[in-house]
């Protein structure tokens, strides 16, 4: 028996789609929840193996740091450079501008002081 693309459409359109009772989903949960939940499971490491490939890493660390050391050159001169640079500090830092750069110095310290003692008290109630 050969049916044709069109003759099988025409077949799935006159079935009727069947639906699952009303109460299904409630009983596949309630099966659900019967089962027994798996157990996670918890693989045991020893620990010579940690500390064995810790020791590993250490020494390659260790092995390139003494590498790097045995063959660096210290002997490195900074060059000497001669700058013409004549700041006259005294027309900057008098001493009405230090005595302002400090005032504002004690005002924020205390400001910090005032919220480090804040938090300390909320701290203790």
């Amino acid at each position: 028996m050969k049916i044709t693309d069109d003759e099988l459409t025409q077949l799935l359109k006159g079935m009727e789609l069947e639906e699952p009772s009303m109460s299904f989903t409630r009983n596949i949960m309630e099966q659900v929840k019967l089962e027994i939940p798996p157990v996670s499971l918890k693989t045991k490491v020893d620990y010579k193996v940690i500390y064995g490939i810790a020791a590993v890493f250490l020494t390659a660390i260790i092995g390139i740091f003494i590498y790097a050391l045995a063959n660096a050159d210290f002997n490195y001169a900074l060059p000497k450079m001669d700058l013409q640079v004549n700041i006259q500090t005294e027309k900057i830092l008098t001493s009405t501008a230090l005595k302002a750069f400090l005032f504002v110095d004690l005002v924020i310290a205390l400001i910090y002081l005032d919220s480090f003692l804040r938090r300390k008290k909320t701290e203790k109630a």
